[in-house]
């Protein structure tokens, strides 16, 4: 009996470790998607984790941190953000682009065009917002990522916000 139950304790510290495990090397395939995706445009491009990757669109963390997988998935998979506009220049060239920043003098806006995003500094009355950005995609979109390479990429995001890994399945997602 003493033997079994220490068998029984033994091979359950082994399973917890192997979930451990698992939900490690997901964090980390997804740290690696977010830095260097192979189907597009890097996540880095244009968030900022860990202190890599460029801050152009919102803080992710804030988000991984309350929402759960499938808002999470939901969100990276849209399509338009209300966070892209069009904006015209007086030449005429019409860009998507996010406001990082008005005063009386400049306005800061990131050219998402452009890849990586360019920040522009430009006087307010030389710009129009045109519209929310109709043609812009989020770029996740484009890149058709696979429910489990999604579920690697929550995995991290969650790891960041949060500080526990914890696997995600792709089934959570949808």
């Amino acid at each position: 009996m003493k033997r079994t139950l220490i068998c029984m304790l033994l091979s359950g510290a082994t399973l917890l470790r192997a979930e451990g495990d698992a939900a490690l090397a997901q964090v980390e395939r997804g740290r690696q998607v977010f830095l260097h995706s192979k189907k597009g445009i890097a996540c880095a491009t244009c968030h900022s984790l860990e202190g890599q990757g460029i801050a152009v669109g919102p803080d992710i963390t804030k988000l991984a941190a309350v929402v759960g997988p499938r808002g999470l998935a939901t969100t990276i998979l849209m399509t338009a953000t209300a966070y892209v506009q069009d904006f015209k220049l007086p030449n005429g060239r019409t860009f998507p682009g996010i406001e990082k920043q008005k005063t009386a003098d400049t306005w800061e806006i990131f050219d998402l065009s452009r890849i990586p995003a360019v920040l522009l500094k430009l006087k307010p009355a030389d710009t129009v917002v045109v519209r929310s950005s109709s043609e812009w995609c989020h770029p996740p979109t484009v890149a058709k990522y696979a429910p489990e390479e999604l579920a690697d990429i929550i995995g991290y995001l969650k790891f960041v916000a949060t500080g526990k890994a914890k696997e995600v399945s792709s089934d959570e997602l949808f």
